[in-house]
């Protein structure tokens, strides 16, 4: 399994709590003991498909960040949702998976309501597969 470099250790605990927050009680969480998250000290999240690894940006994290200040550590949720998402969707369906329809389906069963809307700032297209405003 590739593990990124600059991980933030500290962490590591937050994450998985995530994690298996998101996955129980959905048709995935078989996938979970698949799938590693890591927060990182990256500019931006990626999901390794193949490896089964993703990481999410540290800022992303970071409870003073303003969209998690508003949402409580809402934004963090959302960030670990998409990224789990795509190793999801390539496990499930194969090939890349990368922001169509199957992807989206996935996305609306495991990200919770009230932060999908996030989607919208990374995806504009979000909207035509389901992904609404708040």
């Amino acid at each position: 399994m590739k593990k990124p470099n600059k991980i933030e250790p500290q962490i590591q605990n937050k994450i998985d709590e995530v994690i298996d927050g998101i996955l129980c009680n959905t048709p995935y969480n078989d996938f979970r003991k698949e799938i590693q998250g890591y927060v990182a000290d990256v500019v931006r999240g990626r999901a390794y498909s193949k490896e089964a690894v993703f990481t999410v940006p540290y800022w992303a994290y970071r409870p003073t960040y303003p969209k998690n200040r508003k949402t409580k550590g809402g934004y963090f949720i959302y960030y670990v949702a998409h990224e789990l998402t795509h190793l999801i969707a390539h496990k499930k369906f194969g090939g890349r998976c990368n922001h169509d329809s199957n992807f989206y389906k996935i996305f609306m069963e495991i990200c919770p309501k009230e932060y999908q809307h996030f989607e919208l700032g990374y995806k504009k297209t979000a909207a035509k597969y389901g992904i609404s405003k708040k």
